[in-house]
């Protein structure tokens, strides 16, 4: 039975000195280009052989010639240098983001305008990077982003967990969506007097009542309120077809505004929040943070008066 040997101790300097004198034919080449004196070279090459028990080079006629020994280290020499080469263009990859998948959640308010022209400038960007994107409520979004199926999630802050960590924070007001048609489409600014007589596509108690003025503007309409949706989407659907008035985040407005709807704003400040949710784990990635300085210059971009610190 073959006994078992001390592998030897090699060092990266002494495996570049071999390589370099294979590579050049010479010492004094050698030398040159891994700027060390000869003297130097000469030592890394001699505790090399020490450590590994064979000779490497034979001298004939004042040249170095390779033992067959010396040949099948090279080989392996040389794969171990492609592997670094290969692993150093694996780092520029990543780091000009040339490969990798961004993954992507967000509810359905800033799916339709916002998300996707924020994808669309990182995908121009990042032609080599894959992106997906899973459109669901808050609480589904939060809860991909805790599990760790998406990198980012957009969200409704009221569905924030302590299972996630919030990036980004922003508010804008709500605005009133009215078909084109009607006459306070002209108006300045929309009050709680001019929408009580007509008929109200509602989103619901959860969507306003998380402030004060919201929950007596919901009180204040309830009886107008002939329409529930549970999306804004939904709600300027209807308004598009002149089925009502409704009161929605102002980006679904923007998004729905060729096809049939005026956008007035309200005479009292109804906030809309939205916020970026990731793990508390793991770190963002250089892709999710470009992705997130897109999306804010988007969001303000969206926005003419651009986003209120929240």
């Amino acid at each position: 039975m073959k006994a078992r040997t001390t592998l030897p101790t090699i060092s990266l300097r002494q495996v570049e000195a071999f390589k370099a004198i294979i590579d050049t034919g010479s010492v004094t080449s050698a030398a040159n280009l891994l700027h060390v004196s000869q003297p130097s070279l000469s030592r890394l090459l001699k505790t090399l052989e020490g450590s590994l028990g064979f000779s490497l080079f034979e001298r004939r006629k004042g040249r170095l010639v390779a033992t067959p020994e010396a040949l099948l280290l090279y080989d392996e020499v040389q794969k171990y240098f492609r592997s670094l080469q290969t692993l150093a263009q694996t780092a520029v990859d990543i780091r000009s983001l040339s490969r990798g998948h961004l993954r992507l959640a967000s509810f359905a308010a800033l799916s339709i305008a916002v998300t996707p022209r924020t994808i669309k400038r990182f995908c121009h960007l990042n032609p080599d990077m894959r992106v997906s994107t899973t459109t669901g409520q808050s609480r589904q979004v939060v809860d991909l982003v805790a599990a760790r199926f998406a990198d980012l999630g957009i969200a409704d802050p009221m569905a924030v967990s302590d299972s996630v960590r919030v990036v980004k924070r922003w508010q804008f007001p709500c605005v009133c969506a009215v078909p084109k048609g009607n006459a306070l489409a002209t108006r300045e600014r929309i009050g709680v007097e001019d929408l009580v007589s007509e008929t109200i596509i509602g989103l619901g108690r959860e969507f306003l009542s998380r402030y004060q003025q919201g929950a007596a503007l919901y009180d204040s309409l309830a009886a107008s309120m002939h329409i529930q949706v549970q999306q804004s989407i939904a709600a300027c659907a209807l308004v598009a077809e002149n089925a009502g008035i409704a009161i929605v985040d102002p980006f679904t407005a923007r998004q729905w505004q060729p096809m049939g709807l005026a956008i007035r704003p309200l005479a009292i400040d109804i906030p809309f929040e939205i916020c970026v949710v990731a793990s508390r784990e793991i770190p963002l990635s250089i892709a999710a943070r470009q992705f997130l300085t897109l999306f804010e210059e988007e969001l303000s971009r969206s926005h003419e008066t651009g986003p209120t610190p929240a």
